[in-house]
């Protein structure tokens, strides 16, 4: 079914949901999963784990995320890549699932009001504009308990 899933990774909550969910699918069908984190650099601050960091250091902090998510993924069993890339997160996660020619598409869901979704934009909604395959929006579900395990638990380090 699913051979090769691009997840966009972020390490936010709901980022990390999606990451639980893209785990599930690899495993259950075999797939390859490529982690994509995007730094916009219209963004002036990068907010992860309600820790804010300024653009000097923003690429290492990223990259620090995406290598935990690759470990968690591979700890599991699933065969797991990552990259990094800079510019609008739409566009670039629609140029790299052509890339790679992904068959399925993870993105987080972030829970927003209606004027914070008009004002912010959706990176779901606008992948569905023009979609070179399937996509899945993650969204945890109000019935279970949180599988999620906050970035720092997974390192061993807490906040700088």
């Amino acid at each position: 079914m699913y051979q090769r899933i691009l997840l966009a990774f972020n390490g936010s909550p709901d980022g990390r949901e999606a990451l639980v969910q893209a785990e599930s699918l690899a495993l259950a069908c075999g797939a390859t999963v490529h982690l994509l984190a995007i730094i916009d650099p219209s963004e002036s601050m990068l907010v992860v784990e309600a820790m804010s960091f300024t653009p000097d250091n923003q690429r290492f902090v990223v990259q620090i995320v995406l290598d935990e998510g690759v470990k968690r993924l591979r700890r599991a069993g699933c065969t797991a890549i990552s990259e990094l890339k800079y510019g609008r997160p739409t566009e670039q996660i629609i140029l790299s699932a052509r890339e790679i020619d992904a068959d399925l598409i993870v993105v987080g869901h972030r829970d927003q009001g209606t004027l914070a979704r008009w004002l912010n934009g959706s990176v779901g909604e606008s992948i569905l504009h023009q979609p070179p395959c399937s996509l899945l929006v993650a969204v945890k579900s109000e019935r279970r308990a949180s599988n999620v395990t906050p970035i720092q638990q997974l390192t061993g380090r807490g906040k700088r």
